[in-house]
């Protein structure tokens, strides 16, 4: 009896001791022969590639109903991996050697065909507030094998010898379709991990950046929008603020065939703030490139868009700080006449932005040199509107800056003022040759509807939202009295 009480007390403290092993990386007791330890070590490993291979499995991480036992005990599985990278001993002796298995579970769970999420809107107290979330029910899921990538790469004993076999171009031309992910947690792993995969491989930086170029040319030339484009943004900013100078050839091409044409992709306010930094540290490296910046802010202006328009003018202030003023003369026709569209346009902000170039020191300097250029185009828009502008603060703004533009040069203020050709007028129409015109077309559709009924007796006037009578007409523009054809 006393034997196999003996007998049982050896085996459950064996069994225990392999346990806390496992979980800890812990040596076993002192009691434990060479030969145990190489049986232990043994074991170690084999449940080690077991829970690997589990992990492995491909399951429908959408469908909360499906596969419950095996999803639970896989998250298990996870947590003790992800446990495991702790001792720096667990990843030298089972990770690393073990790396192709590793990497294969990561890229099994995650690359997948991303799925379109279905938003469920949350309302509040108020029918008018509602709070749209994103709901992902695979995400549960996969964040831990993605806490797990990113704890493996940034450990020390993962070295970029050993991770450089497997980070191939496939693997990143993958990786990088991930960023189309709808969840904005993924997409954060996402830039995270690939952010120090470029740290730690130096060898795949060259094919990193041509990978993320790609990605971005078919963004601009193909598809309209991309999730991932303002992570990816943030990824590229890092980089490029580590740029030597004076910048290599290919980072300019970059710069002129990527970064300013993803000015005119149409979701472009998605990233705008990310775009931005990487402009501006490109034009802290190189300050010539601000002129085909200004050059391809103003090509790509944003149509029927106040938002985005309102953003290009925000950026095109901070560009023009940085620009020499006698490279951006040959602009200076097209931007003051960009300038002037947005001042006397119909939207308040539009027109409020741009009214704050002239708040700023070195545009009023662009402002007075390039006087003769600039006075006959600015000059009589802003009279014409100064006294006759819907909106109160707008108005003393103009009148405001009326004083300023005399203040620079009466006599340019005055001839510019009195100019009857002026081109820029077409900006303003006065409200009485605007009806007259108005009235002209209307007869011409007049006598066109009275041959139309004589031809067809059943013919029936189409009721057209701009004419006096209509509902309509009442509110969109035609008898308000400041009327802006742009």
């Amino acid at each position: 009896m006393k034997g196999t009480k003996t007998t049982t007390s050896a085996t459950s403290s064996s069994k225990s001791t392999t346990s806390s092993s496992y979980g800890t990386g812990k040596s076993t007791a002192g009691s434990t022969t060479k030969a145990g330890d190489k049986h232990n070590s043994k074991e170690f490993k084999e449940n080690f590639l077991r829970k690997v291979q589990f992990c492995s499995g491909i399951y429908d991480l959408n469908d909360d109903s499906k596969d419950v036992k095996e999803k639970a005990e896989r998250l298990s599985h996870l947590q003790e991996l992800s446990e495991l990278l702790n001792d720096q001993n667990n990843v030298v002796n089972l990770v690393i050697p073990h790396l192709d298995a590793v990497i294969e579970m990561v890229e099994k769970n995650i690359f997948r065909p991303l799925p379109i999420i279905r938003k469920a809107s949350a309302p509040g107290e108020g029918a008018q507030e509602e709070i749209e979330e994103i709901v992902d029910p695979s995400w549960p899921h996969l964040q831990p094998i993605y806490e797990f990538f990113l704890q493996l790469i940034v450990n020390d004993a993962a070295d970029a010898k050993s991770l450089k076999v497997y980070i191939t171009h496939t693997f990143i031309q993958e990786f990088l379709e991930l960023f189309d992910s709808e969840e904005p947690r993924e997409r954060e792993y996402l830039k995270n991990i690939l952010h120090r995969l470029y740290a730690k491989l130096v060898p795949r930086r060259k094919m990193i950046r041509k990978a993320i170029t790609d990605c971005f040319y078919t963004l601009i030339h193909e598809n309209y929008k991309f999730n991932g484009a303002a992570e990816l943004l943030d990824i590229l900013a890092s980089i490029i603020s580590g740029f030597a100078v004076p910048l290599r050839e290919e980072h300019v091409y970059f710069f002129k065939t990527v970064i300013i044409p993803l000015h005119k992709v149409q979701t472009c306010q998605i990233y705008h703030e990310q775009l931005l930094r990487c402009s501006m540290l490109f034009l802290s490296k190189d300050p010539s490139l601000a002129i085909p910046l200004v050059d391809g802010l103003l090509r790509y202006w944003p149509f029927a868009n106040s938002a985005k328009e309102t953003l290009f003018l925000t950026e095109l202030l901070e560009v023009l700080e940085v620009c020499d003023m006698i490279k951006l003369e040959p602009l200076i026709p097209r931007l003051f006449k960009r300038l002037n569209r947005c001042i006397a346009g119909p939207h308040l902000q539009v027109a409020d932005r741009a009214m704050c170039f002239f708040e700023n020191d070195y545009f009023l300097s662009i402002l007075k040199t390039y006087k003769s250029q600039t006075f006959p185009m600015l000059v009589p828009v802003i009279v014409a509107i100064a006294d006759t502008h819907w909106h109160k603060v707008l108005q003393e703004s103009l009148n405001a800056l009326k004083v300023i533009l005399k203040e620079i040069d009466v006599h340019a203020f005055e001839k510019a003022m009195n100019a009857k050709d002026s081109k820029s007028l077409y900006l303003v129409q006065d409200m009485k040759t605007l009806k007259k015109e108005r009235q002209k077309v209307e007869d011409k559709w007049k006598v066109l509807t009275k041959q139309a009924a004589l031809k067809n007796p059943n013919y029936k006037e189409p009721v057209v939202p701009y004419i006096e009578n209509h509902i309509v007409g009442q509110h969109n523009g035609i008898n308000n009295g400041n009327i802006y054809l742009l």
